[in-house]
């Protein structure tokens, strides 16, 4: 007998519980005034992201190998903080590569893009002789292995 009652004693345990979580609540007053909607601010300063729109030229080098070329970035359209065009690099070892952005960010100093290729590259805005300029690293990764070098380009 003192086995028998054991479900019938789990049961109702159950059961008040089940009563206690499922307790009624009154609903809350109604707003008086509808909640303040806040208007996102843009990622990226309009002047910022139009200061960087445009062709860029300059050069490519891959120090280490002694291999250096053109290179035109073309930045066409800035949202927020991404951003789409395309760079063309000339003279390497494979020919002239032009790819896309996919993808590429802007953070108002800093344009970090890579590519589909493998390459990437994180150039930083600056000024050199009153003209906007982009600089930083640049990073290959090959099957041959990765290759490390620097991109310079001027606003044209």
């Amino acid at each position: 007998m003192k086995h028998a009652l054991r479900p019938y004693a789990l049961l109702s345990g159950l059961l008040l519980l089940a009563g206690c979580a499922s307790a009624p609540v009154a609903p809350s007053a109604p707003v008086s005034q509808p909640a303040e909607v806040a208007t996102p601010t843009p990622a990226v300063s309009a002047p910022a992201s139009a200061a960087i729109l445009g062709s860029w030229e300059g050069k490519w080098t891959i120090e280490s190998m002694g291999y250096e070329g053109k290179t035109v970035v073309v930045i066409e359209q800035v949202n927020g903080n991404a951003v789409s065009g395309r760079a063309t690099m000339f003279d390497t070892p494979y020919g002239d590569l032009t790819e896309d952005f996919a993808p590429a960010t802007f953070d108002g100093s800093k344009l970090n893009v890579k590519h589909a290729n493998n390459a990437s590259y994180v150039l930083t805005l600056s000024e050199k002789d009153g003209k906007p300029r982009l600089v930083g690293p640049l990073v290959y990764i090959t099957d041959a292995g990765t290759y490390n070098g620097t991109i310079r380009v001027s606003k044209k």
